[in-house]
């Protein structure tokens, strides 16, 4: 099996078309051997044994139609038919041996006789030879005929006295009132049964007579021709083939198992010598010949046909595996790096080679187009993977710078959340003291009816009461200031500081109206200072004032309760947006090293992508719209049906 696998496809189809080829061939030469050997067999049994047996037998029944001509011409002899009605006087026994004398010399035969049944003479051309008896054994043969009613009876024997085979025709006659005898002539046939010995069917095969008790009478060995001999007793024969053969049929034959072989027996009655012609040939003899010269030419048949059929196998396997293994070949000049996509297999037939080569047609057109397309997708792709990398490099340029920005902002509303949280601090104490100051209104304004009395306690307060507004007016600057800063980084903040701004304009409006009444105080102070030396006139003019004071100095610090309250916001909302800040860093920090990584892979997807390019590069492709070029289309293959 890996033997196979290793082979190429024509050269498994020139193996097993040839290896069918040679198994049909066997075969049919062995069925043509079997079927020729069984008719031969057959011809040689039914037609050309007979026709053997025939002609010995048509042979032995020439020899006897002269003789038996002659014998029923005595039989029909007028002048013997007078003399046994005259009962064969002594007078015509001259001419009875004239006559016997000058037919044997005539026709040849051994002897001519004529015996009387009215009077038992037995007449031979010496004379009378002896009386008939119907007692006497030896003369049973003669009664017998005469009873049977035969008109003639041929007998062959051989002579007891001479040893020769002699052959008696022996014809009745009827003469005038009813007398009855026989006439006949014996011949000698030492000739023909040397004829029959001589006999040969094949080889070595044998003709030999046999008697209808089935022994044997001529037989090419002498010693079994003596009639103790049958025919049951000879090698391979038995009693049932004895009996079969011996049936008294014109032919038949059998075949059975000798010392030698296979023997092919064939039997033929003749009635006219009440003999049967029995032949015996070796089987391999009537087939060896024929056998031979059928194996040798089924033999030839089938090396001249497995020859053409080898040719033709090649040829076969050649045109189917062909066109199979050019495909390979152009897949495999595709698939070693040519990548030659412009190939085209010419299909000239409508077979499954037609289809493959079809097939393989549009298999290269589809990989030539999906490869036209990749190589548009690849140009894009490196175009893209360029523009990608280059923005990625931008992009992390910027988000480097925005990163850095991040960072000094953060840094800078640190400093911006210390500042105002100083900045809550001194709100928070200057509501404190905006508070005192407002008890101490208070108290002055209990204390107005006492101004006359104790003027230099109100010198003493007008003079502390300075001090205080000089601190307020302080207070003002400062928050001022610190308005004016909070203004300049709520720009510096955008967008996200705009409602800061406002607040910080608001507290910058209140700073300056602070600033405005600490001024007015004061110089109500300094007038009252003045003006204290001028007396309880002036009493009334304060007391409205202390009155003006007090509200002014309650309106302070409900401004100042408000300032403290927006500088603790301002805390929190600077802290949060600190936090943003800080977080905003963090994730700039983290996307600059994202950026890096999709610059690293882009740059890495550019080389890919520049790497596809070159090698769908190396495609050669067809020229626009799947038309092949001059260059392709001298490289075409043929497919030939």
């Amino acid at each position: 099996m890996n033997l196979l696998k290793t082979m190429s496809i024509q050269k498994k189809l020139m193996i097993s078309m040839a290896f069918c080829l040679v198994l049909f061939l066997l075969i049919s030469s062995f069925i043509s051997v079997i079927l020729t050997t069984r008719g031969i067999r057959e011809r040689a049994v039914n037609q050309e044994l007979p026709a053997i047996v025939g002609e010995i037998r048509n042979d032995i029944l020439r020899r006897i139609g002269e003789p038996l001509a002659t014998t029923q011409a005595i039989a029909n002899n007028a002048y013997l038919l007078d003399w046994e009605n005259d009962g064969l006087s002594d007078a015509g026994l001259d001419s009875w041996k004239r006559y016997a004398a000058l037919l044997k010399s005539k026709t040849g035969v051994a002897s001519v006789i004529w015996a009387s049944g009215s009077t038992g003479k037995y007449m031979t051309e010496a004379g009378l030879d002896r009386t008939l008896s119907p007692a006497n054994p030896a003369d049973q043969w003669f009664y017998g005929f005469l009873k049977g009613g035969k008109s003639y009876a041929i007998d062959l024997d051989k002579d007891v006295r001479s040893g020769l085979f002699m052959m008696f025709i022996n014809v009745r006659y009827e003469a005038a009132g009813g007398k009855a005898g026989v006439a006949g002539v014996g011949v000698a046939v030492d000739a023909m049964a040397s004829a029959i010995k001589s006999y040969t069917v094949g080889n070595t095969g044998s003709v030999f007579l046999v008697r209808p008790d089935g022994s044997l009478l001529i037989h090419r060995d002498p010693q079994l021709a003596d009639g103790k001999h049958f025919l049951k007793d000879l090698p391979g024969f038995n009693g049932d083939l004895s009996s079969q053969l011996l049936a008294g049929q014109k032919f038949v034959s059998s075949s059975f198992s000798a010392p030698g072989g296979t023997q092919i027996a064939a039997a033929s009655f003749v009635p006219e010598l009440n003999l049967y012609v029995v032949a015996q040939v070796p089987e391999a003899e009537i087939l060896g010949n024929v056998l031979q010269s059928q194996i040798i030419s089924a033999l030839i048949a089938a090396l001249i046909g497995g020859g053409i059929g080898l040719c033709v196998i090649f040829v076969v396997s050649r045109a189917i595996a062909g066109p199979v293994a050019r495909a390979a070949g152009m897949l495999g000049e595709i698939a070693s790096g040519d990548g030659d996509l412009t190939q085209r297999m010419v299909v000239e037939s409508k077979d499954e080679i037609g289809a493959l080569a079809d097939a393989f047609n549009r298999f290269v057109s589809s990989l030539n187009k999906t490869i036209g397309e990749v190589r548009k997708s690849t140009d894009a792709i490196a175009i893209a993977s360029r523009e990608i990398a280059s923005g990625n490099l931008d992009l992390s340029s910027r988000t480097e710078n925005q990163a850095s920005s991040l960072e000094e902002t953060a840094s800078a509303m640190e400093e911006l959340t210390s500042t105002v949280q100083q900045n809550a601090d001194n709100a928070k104490q200057a509501n404190q003291l905006v508070v005192s100051a407002s008890d101490f209104a208070v108290k002055g304004g209990d204390v107005v009816g006492q101004v006359v009395q104790t003027m230099g306690s109100i010198k003493e307060s007008s003079s502390k009461i300075v001090d205080i507004i000089s601190v307020i007016d302080g207070i003002a600057f400062q928050t001022n200031i610190l308005a004016l800063n909070a203004a300049v980084e709520a720009a510096r903040a955008g967008e996200q500081g705009r409602g800061f701004a406002v607040v910080a304009s608001e507290v910058r409006s209140l700073a300056q109206r602070s600033a405005a009444a600490a001024k007015e105080i004061k110089e109500l102070i300094s007038d009252s200072v003045d003006k204290v030396q001028m007396g309880g006139s002036l009493v009334d003019q304060a007391g409205a004032a202390m009155e003006h004071i007090v509200t002014s100095v309650k309106q302070v610090a409900d401004i100042m309760s408000e300032i403290a309250a927006a500088s603790v916001e301002q805390s929190s909302g600077i802290g949060q947006v600190n936090l943003a800040i800080t977080e905003m860093d963090n994730a700039t920090q983290q996307n600059a090293a994202l950026v890096e990584q999709a610059a690293a892979a882009a740059q890495a997807m550019q080389e890919q992508a520049a790497n596809l390019h070159r090698v769908v590069g190396s495609f050669k492709l067809d020229t626009e719209n799947g038309a092949l070029s001059e260059r392709s289309e001298s490289r075409d293959l043929v497919i030939h049906d």
